[in-house]
Order: C-alpha cells, then sequence, then structure tokens
C-alpha cells in the first residue's frame, strides 16, 4: 500500500487538508474579517446552535463552523482513508493477479478475509484518531484566540468514539462486498462517493433547520451502522471463496 504513490499522498494529505488546513484557514478568515459595529450574532445561526445569546459574531460563526460542518468534514476521513486502504488491499492484488495465489496458498480464506478487513480497518481508524488530534489542537488554539465555547462536546465524543469506527468498519466491509463487481483499484475509489453522499446531505440538511442532529440521533445511527456492518461482514466473508472470485476473474480476462 505504502508503494504506491498517490495513495501514500491520499492517506497523508487528504486528512492534513480536510481537519488543519480548513480550521486554520476559517479562523483566520473569521479572526480577520472586518465586523462592522453593533453587529450581534446572527439569529439564525443561534438558533441552529441552540446557543445561548451570549456569542458575539465571530464567535457564533466559529462555534458553527466546528458544530455543524466540521463533523462531516472528520467523518469523511475514515470513509476515505478506508476505501483507499481497501481498495489497495482487495482490488490491489486482483488487479495484479495475485490475488489467485494467496487464495490458493496454505491460508484459508476466511483467515485472510479476516486479516485484510480488520487490518485495513484498524490503519482507517488510527487515521482518524491522529487526525482528530491535529484538528482539535487547531481548533482549540482558534477557540481561545476568538474565546468562542470549546467545541468538544457529546456529538463529538460519539462521533470519535461509536460512529467514526462503525463508518470505517462498514466502508471496508462495503468495498469487499462488491470486490467481483469492480476490476481495479480506480474503480474501487470511486466508492468513496457512495458513502460519502448520505453523511454529506444529512449534514447539509442540518444547515436548513429542518433536523437536528442530536446526540441520540448520533447513538442511534452508530448502532444502526454497527449491526448493518456486522451483518454484511458475514455476509462477505462467506462471498469470499476461491472458487468464487477466481471465476470472476477469469471471465474478466476472457
Amino acid at each position: 500500500m505504502w508503494k504506491r504513490k498517490g495513495i501514500r499522498s491520499l492517506l497523508m494529505l487528504t486528512p492534513f487538508a480536510l481537519l488543519m488546513v480548513s480550521p486554520l484557514v476559517y479562523s483566520m478568515v473569521i479572526a480577520l474579517l472586518p465586523v462592522p459595529a453593533g453587529s450581534g450574532a446572527p439569529r439564525q445561526v443561534l438558533e441552529l446552535l441552540d446557543s445561548p445569546q451570549g456569542l458575539n459574531y465571530r464567535q457564533a460563526w466559529f462555534s458553527a463552523f466546528t458544530t455543524l460542518i466540521c463533523p462531516a468534514l472528520f467523518l469523511s476521513v475514515p470513509v476515505i482513508c478506508s476505501v483507499a486502504c481497501a481498495s489497495v488491499s482487495f482490488l490491489g492484488e486482483k488487479e495484479a493477479g495475485t490475488l489467485e495465489t494467496v487464495l490458493l496458498s496454505s491460508m484459508s480464506a476466511r483467515s485472510l478475509y479476516h486479516s485484510k478487513v480488520f487490518g485495513c480497518t484498524v490503519l482507517s481508524v488510527l487515521l482518524s484518531l491522529i487526525s482528530f488530534l491535529v484538528f482539535a489542537l487547531t481548533v482549540s488554539v482558534a477557540d481561545l484566540v476568538l474565546l468562542a465555547p470549546f467545541f468538544l462536546n457529546l456529538n463529538w465524543l460519539i462521533l470519535l468514539l461509536l460512529l467514526m469506527p462503525a463508518l470505517a468498519f462498514f466502508s471496508v466491509v462495503f468495498l469487499s462486498l462488491i470486490i467481483d463487481r469492480v476490476a481495479s483499484v480506480g474503480e474501487g475509489l470511486q466508492t468513496m462517493g457512495y458513502l460519502l453522499l448520505p453523511f454529506l446531505l444529512l449534514y447539509l440538511i442540518q444547515l436548513t433547520g429542518a433536523i437536528k442532529l442530536s446526540a441520540l440521533f448520533l447513538l442511534g445511527l452508530s448502532v444502526l451502522l454497527w449491526i448493518l456492518s456486522i451483518v454484511l461482514f458475514n455476509v462477505s466473508m462467506h462471498r469470499f471463496v476461491p472458487q468464487r472470485l477466481l471465476q470472476h476473474s477469469g471471465e474478466e480476462e476472457v
């Protein structure tokens, strides 16, 4: 995986851009943006934050960014990392023609599947945790400069401890489930859009005020995603058999 320059760059630069550069640029813009005298925090923003009226203009907009936008950016990291890792782990071997050799070795297909899924999931979770630490440091400094409320709350804890690992696991399992329908690493990377779209839409709809992603909602979503991931994991594991995969590989070569 590390030998592929494109994948290596994707795993290193994407979290950095999403969770360090974006908050840093936004905080600088908010801090330097001239505010007309007497301008208070927009009422619509305060309603979305469900915050008291004590926030000023800059504090309100920065709190809205860390509360309403940054969670979507953070959840993009486990999806991107998981799909990138799984694409190389599953489809990279299939593309290079080495999957047949591994499947016909003394290692069982189930053990091979377990090692690939859990290896990709653990790597994705670790990269996401490192990205969160960088994000937390960047945003904490900005909170101190702007005197804004500390960003970490119950919603963020649920995202970090429950939803993020579930999303990483689900993304890997999803790609392993469609391994016989995807021919290359490039096609596998395209599945990022399908996995990212529901969560991005969810947070965009929240900006309209139509829904509010409460801690209870995120907790229920995490539990549902874990259950779905485990079900798909067992389905995909039973489908990961040499006869089936080799048959599809042979059909693609023809």
